[in-house]
């Protein structure tokens, strides 16, 4: 097997392990991080890591909630379905480092200025950022771009 080979099935392999982390990881999140996603009190024994959100009219589900859920469905399922041609879908890759990193980025500066957003620099921002690396690393393209300079 190939160098390029090893790169494109690792790519692809990245891209199920993503998607389909996402896909079940989300549920898991949303059930196990009560005050980030459920937007109200930390349950009994939670470490204390900021004030609570601001109540949801929706009593435990936040608009936002559903926003991030369906970006991150819709991608994960396009993740999944673009593990057969890796090159082909190198835009998902485009697309989850800048989002990721960004939003990462973003979350910083918010964890600093809203004292209830201060649990983001323990969960969601190295998990994004980490998210964002291994999507760079692994980009269906970056072999190519690494074999056509030798």
């Amino acid at each position: 097997m190939t160098e390029m080979n090893r790169q494109l099935r690792g790519s692809a392999l990245v891209m199920r392990l993503t998607g389909w982390g996402i896909v079940l990881g989300m549920p898991i999140a949303v059930l196990g991080y009560a005050p980030g996603f459920m937007w109200g009190e930390a349950p009994p024994g939670f470490p204390l890591c900021g004030p609570p959100h601001p109540a949801s009219p929706l009593d435990g589900a936040h608009p936002y909630l559903f926003m991030i859920l369906s970006l991150y469905i819709g991608w994960a399922i396009l993740l999944i379905r673009g593990a057969k041609d890796p090159v082909a879908a190198a835009s998902l890759f485009d697309w989850g480092i800048f989002a990721n990193g960004l939003h990462a980025v973003l979350m910083v500066f918010q964890a600093f200025i809203y004292p209830n957003e201060h649990a983001h620099l323990w969960a969601d921002i190295p998990l994004q950022l980490a998210v964002s690396a291994v999507l760079w690393y692994w980009h269906p393209t970056r072999g190519r771009r690494e074999a056509v300079s030798l």
